[in-house]
């Protein structure tokens, strides 16, 4: 999901798209965190700390959205779409924004 967001980013004409891009790219590039015992699938399936600000994410989710309405998809996208990409992105968004409110959060 994070090449996808990256491609997507990239491709993008919105302002600092780039940057989201960007920083994508440094968090996949770091070492992958340990997966749950009950987490299933291959190195597609891989997690990484996503270290998106505020507002970097609500620039990535209004991307995604974009795409989801112009039917913009990556080559890795076309044959699924972006199925669950708001919604980890809308995810994201909300620990971070109780992240910086104060509030103790669960990020799961």
């Amino acid at each position: 999901m994070i090449d996808q967001c990256i491609q997507l980013s990239i491709h993008s004409d919105a302002e600092e798209a780039a940057t989201v891009a960007g920083v994508l790219r440094y968090n996949r590039q770091m070492p992958a965190l340990q997966q749950p015992g009950d987490h299933s699938g291959d190195q597609r399936t891989t997690m990484h700390q996503v270290t998106l600000s505020e507002t970097q994410c609500r620039l990535l989710l209004a991307v995604i959205q974009r795409a989801k309405d112009t039917q913009h998809f990556t080559p890795d996208t076309r044959a699924r779409g972006l199925g669950g990409f708001a919604e980890s992105c809308e995810e994201l968004l909300r620990w971070r924004v109780t992240e910086h409110s104060g509030r103790q959060h669960d990020p799961a």
